[in-house]
């Protein structure tokens, strides 16, 4: 899994910087409204691939295999009640482009939705190569495929969304062989008693999840719905620039979760100060990136270079949306707060909506959109704070040393920006400014690395 999500990131971090670099503004603008969108494919489910999951988590794959076979057909028949009268509303309101990209998510819905089925079904029997594989491979095809049509002629956003499905549809393939989902007889349950039951247990779980990705992305929607194309792609490919780091966060949720459920109540509460302090000390760390992704814009492309002041400041929002992803999530949810997270995401959403909102009709600056979305998850943070303050037994002092030092981190990436243009001063302003804090605000956190970074020293035998 850690090879698989190694690649994904590599081949994701390609895209990010490929695509726009072939395609014109505009096409990229409309495959990145294709990409935004698709990201919520998830939500035609409503919950039942998280309830599968839930139920099917550590079994044998045989003891659950007629499971997913009747759950597929429940799948397929939710999808196509939901995708069938989708794709008539998007024929008889939009026209053109949009009406391309519209039809063309609602097809990857139906791919993604099946695959993740087949994957969970794998995920739970832990058999994680396969997993592996199809989460990689589906966007590894795509750059292949991009760059082979790319020698020949320039491709359009039609192009490339036909060509991402295909890569989506060879990974539903390889795991459709892999899986042989159909061998067998079906359960005894109905299709509808099975998918009720999932659904049951997991619609919590993706409201809650939902609800994150849409405060994550509040920004570029509303880009999306009140600016012009050409706006919405340069805002996008900022945005997409802290793909990176995003998936760096993801891949240590799936981690952080497993090992703090099984903690004491005690060591949660021990291990959640640490893993903070952890996270403030590699998000700073690892500010100068945005120094090294500037040259890359300006170099290989330029006509985004207006969005690189974009990029500076929704940088600064990625160490809260480690706190809340890995933090905030797995306390929520190992301590059955569920519905308080939920109701918070969803505060969340509204202040996220009506901040970017704000900043898009009045001052228009897409730099104000990103500083209402940095706002948001500042707030965002706060609340989920104060609601787990009992679970995190975190004393106000420590929250208060964590503000200071981003704040600090934050103003000496601000002066490090404006005090040259080569990229090698910049880094060694920002980190004399910053080390001497981060080594007083996260001595102990250096301590346990250093401790892992040195080989034990051999024991005398008595």
């Amino acid at each position: 899994m850690g090879v698989g999500t190694a690649l994904a990131a590599l081949f994701n971090t390609a895209v990010v910087f490929l695509i726009p670099r072939i395609v014109s503004v505009q096409d990229f603008g409309y495959w990145r409204l294709f990409m935004l969108y698709s990201g919520y494919a998830g939500l035609l489910q409503m919950g039942f691939l998280d309830g599968a999951l839930l139920r099917w988590a550590g079994q044998p794959l045989e003891s659950f295999r007629p499971q997913i076979q009747t759950g597929l057909k429940f799948l397929v028949g939710q999808l196509s009640i939901v995708l069938i009268p989708g794709a008539a509303f998007v024929c008889y309101v939009f026209h053109g482009p949009i009406r391309f990209v519209g039809l063309s998510v609602l097809a990857f819905a139906f791919v993604f939705n099946v695959t993740a089925l087949l994957q969970y079904g794998l995920q739970g029997a832990r058999q994680f190569r396969p997993v592996a594989i199809a989460s990689a491979t589906p966007v590894g095809i795509f750059v292949v495929l991009t760059l082979a049509f790319g020698f020949r002629r320039t491709p359009g956003f039609h192009l490339l969304i036909v060509l991402y499905c295909l890569a989506w549809t060879g990974a539903l393939v390889y795991l459709w062989v892999r899986l042989r989902p159909l061998r067998g007889a079906p359960a005894d349950e109905s299709a509808w008693s099975v998918g009720k039951m999932y659904l049951f247990v997991g619609w919590p779980i993706v409201l809650a999840n939902v609800g994150f990705g849409f405060v994550q992305t509040a920004d570029r929607l509303v880009v999306s719905w009140t600016l012009p194309l050409r706006e919405f792609a340069q805002y996008s490919l900022a945005s997409s620039a802290m793909f990176v780091p995003i998936t760096a966060i993801a891949a240590v949720y799936r981690v952080f979760f497993s090992h703090a459920a099984a903690l004491q109540a005690e060591g949660r509460a021990k291990i959640y100060g640490h893993a903070s302090r952890f996270m403030l000390m590699a998000w700073s760390l690892l500010v100068p990136y945005f120094f090294l992704l500037e040259i890359v814009v300006k170099q290989y492309l330029p006509k985004y270079s207006s969005t690189l002041p974009v990029a500076a400041v929704l940088l600064l929002g990625v160490f809260f949306i480690a706190e809340i992803q890995i933090l905030h999530v797995s306390f929520a949810y190992i301590y059955g707060k569920q519905r308080q997270f939920l109701l918070l995401t969803m505060a969340a959403l509204m202040v996220a909506f009506a901040l970017d909102m704000t900043m898009a009709l009045r001052p228009g600056s897409l730099v104000a959109i990103a500083m209402g979305q940095l706002i948001a998850l500042v707030l965002w943070w706060c609340a989920n704070e104060w609601m787990l303050r009992k679970e995190t037994a975190q004393p106000l002092t420590n929250q208060i040393a964590l503000i200071a030092v981003f704040a600090w981190s934050a103003v000496s990436y601000g002066i490090a920006l404006r005090s040259s243009n080569q990229v090698g001063i910049r880094i060694l302003i920002y980190y004399a400014m910053v080390l001497v804090f981060l080594a007083v605000a996260c001595s102990a956190e250096l301590r346990i690395v250093w401790r892992l970074l040195t080989p034990a020293r051999s024991q005398p035998v008595s």
